[in-house]
């Protein structure tokens, strides 16, 4: 028993002394310590990835992208500045400097420079998100070295300038609407929001001229329903995308399939025209100067709405009959 005691006294000591001296052997390094950045001073961002370059700016409106300065996303541009003023390194992952295997060669790489007037405050190199998707592998500027820094970004910076667009068409409270005009296939109808008392009571028989409901210019009911869905439909209206300028002027001069104004004290506008392609509808709206595709789907809520309230959905199923 006393031999077994002293072995296992001996082994013990041994990989103690094993593990103290591995561990004085360790290379030692300190991490760069990305100095505080004030995301409100920051007025141009580059984004470079291969052959594509694109310019984020800052002016009085807002973010926008290009000399055609089109407004940018609000939440895109949230991301991309809370990644540039949050970059924190969590490992030193390579010396050696490997870009193909982490993605940072000059073919996959996204390098970024954040500006304030003419002073660079910050600027790195993006490679791939590492397997855990909680980190992201980059490179600094003049620093030759790999860092694993927190968090998985690369989506954020790897857009075109039509994924970074701002896709909202059209925005309004609903509340605010008190006057709704359609007009398709002939066919123009006027609604109008029956406001409700000041006390709040009601004692009107007739439900269809109930207060806070909406009715035609003529004080015939309008499908409640009906209005209240196409509104929420319209009420922050994204797009799918933007058209190009030739395909732009080539709807202007088109006649729209459908029209639809509402009134709030300023008028807002929508025209839907037809298929611009493959599952897409063109549109023009009254807050935004660019034509834009809208999704299919999208378009084809609106359209029936406007149909139920137009009378035009019994029309077609009295033809559908004959």
């Amino acid at each position: 028993m006393k031999k077994e005691y002293l072995i296992l006294i001996v082994i013990i000591a041994g990989l103690s002394a094993y593990l103290t001296l591995k561990k004085d052997d360790r290379v030692h390094y300190e991490l760069p310590v990305m100095t505080a950045l004030d995301t409100k001073a920051i007025d141009r961002v580059d984004i470079t990835r291969g052959d594509t370059a694109l310019t984020l700016s800052k002016g009085d409106k807002g973010w926008t992208v290009t000399e055609e300065k089109y407004p940018v996303d609000q939440t895109a541009m949230e991301n991309i500045l809370s990644a540039v003023k949050e970059l924190k390194l969590s490992a030193l992952v390579s010396e050696a400097g490997d870009k193909i295997r982490y993605e940072l060669d000059a073919e996959r790489a996204i390098r970024v420079n954040a500006w304030a007037g003419n002073t660079e405050k910050r600027s790195f190199i993006i490679g791939k998100t590492a397997p855990s998707f909680n980190h992201t592998f980059i490179m600094l500027k003049d620093d030759g070295k790999i860092y694993q820094a927190d968090n998985s970004f690369r989506n954020d910076f790897a857009k075109n300038v039509d994924d970074i667009r701002d896709k909202l068409v059209l925005s309004f409270e609903t509340e605010t609407i008190k006057k709704i005009t359609l007009e398709k296939d002939g066919v123009t109808r006027t609604l109008v929001l029956n406001a409700p008392a000041p006390s709040g009571e009601d004692k009107t028989e007739n439900p269809g001229e109930a207060k806070g409901a909406w009715l035609y210019d003529d004080g015939a009911p309008a499908d409640k329903t009906a209005a209240e869905d196409l509104l929420s439909s319209l009420s922050h209206l994204e797009c799918q995308s933007y058209l190009k300028p030739a395909e732009a002027k080539a709807i202007e001069k088109e006649t729209a399939q459908c029209k639809i104004s509402l009134e709030n004290g300023s008028t807002l506008s929508l025209n839907l025209f037809e298929k611009a392609k493959g599952e897409s509808v063109a549109g023009l709206s009254s807050s935004t100067p660019y034509a834009f595709a809208l999704d299919s789907y999208k378009a084809k809520d609106i359209v029936s709405y406007a149909d139920k309230l137009l009378g035009l959905e019994k029309k077609d199923a009295e033809a559908d009959k004959k």
